[in-house]
């Protein structure tokens, strides 16, 4: 009994004998011009990706829009260096070049979170990017420092004070044990300075500047042992025990404090006494740590 491979050639053959010799060479042209064209395609595509008109260089690459808040020229100078490190002169069709900037992107200390790095024709780049806010000032050794909500340090020469900040004048955040300078790209003091830049701009959304001559919001005693929490002065030297915030909650490192009273309820009881004692002339100290209770003492 013969294979089935070989009876399957045996037949192939005997219908091959029936095809005109004609019929096998117009198949055998079509099957070779199908060959050329796609190698001509791959030659003429590698031609199109070398032309200049699709090469993007990383130097150009820059944020379309810049909130106001920060001096574009600058920044765009600083993101630039950073790009410096992407390989230059690259084509738009290179499927690696927009993930290499967005890794590079993100490790710019200003940029909060890259939403989107895509090609825009004929060569270049969009990156939809976040950059940190002003949240609070730090006074340290005589000078003062903008942090955002997370206590990273936003150099001047880069940001500016935000629109909404204007006519106000803002607490500046203390913490009495520091002595360290702001590092590039880190929370600065941990927690402590986050916690006072979350607590100045929840002051200043709620309205409270604009009635309460407020200076500093110390934080010395944030995540230390033995130490009050958060202690805020007034320009005339009242104090104000404010304690743990609902903010802890917001900030890595910390742990939400057990008893809290949170933050809104705190605000209404000061704002009570507020309206017994405007900008609070004539108290020594105010206590808003206990729920439901105001405990303050006159200044005699």
């Amino acid at each position: 009994m013969p294979k089935p491979g070989k009876a399957i050639l045996k037949k192939l053959r005997e219908l091959l004998s029936k095809v005109p010799p004609t019929a096998l060479l117009w198949a055998a042209a079509v099957l070779l011009a199908g060959v050329a064209l796609v190698l001509g395609s791959r030659t003429v595509w590698r031609s199109i990706v070398r032309q200049p008109q699709f090469r993007v260089h990383a130097l150009a690459i820059a944020p379309a829009d810049y909130p106001e808040y920060i001096d574009g020229a600058r920044m765009t100078q600083d993101v630039r260096s950073l790009l410096s490190r992407v390989p230059g002169d690259s084509s738009i069709f290179d499927k690696h070049l927009a993930l290499a900037v967005q890794r590079q992107l993100r490790n710019c200390p200003w940029v909060l979170r890259v939403n989107s790095v895509h090609r825009e024709m004929p060569n270049s780049l969009e990156a939809g990017l976040v950059f940190r806010k002003p949240a609070g000032i730090v006074s340290m050794g005589g000078r003062q420092y903008m942090v955002d909500g997370q206590g990273y340090w936003l150099p001047a020469k880069l940001f500016k004070r935000p629109r909404e900040w204007r006519g106000q004048c803002l607490p500046l955040i203390v913490d009495r044990m520091l002595r360290t300078p702001p590092p590039v790209g880190q929370a600065w003091d941990g927690a402590r300075l986050a916690v006072g830049a979350r607590l100045s701009e929840f002051f200043r959304e709620k309205g409270v500047l604009k009635k309460l001559d407020l200076a500093v919001i110390d934080v010395t005693g944030v995540g230390r042992p033995n130490e009050p929490d958060v202690v805020l002065t007034t320009a005339d030297g009242a104090q104000i025990k404010w304690g743990t915030s609902s903010v802890y909650s917001l900030v890595g490192g910390l742990p939400r404090p057990a008893f809290l009273v949170p933050d809104a309820e705190k605000l209404a009881m000061l704002l009570s006494k507020l309206d017994d004692y405007p900008d609070l002339q004539g108290i020594k100290y105010v206590d808003l740590r206990f729920r439901g209770r105001v405990v303050f003492a006159e200044d005699n």
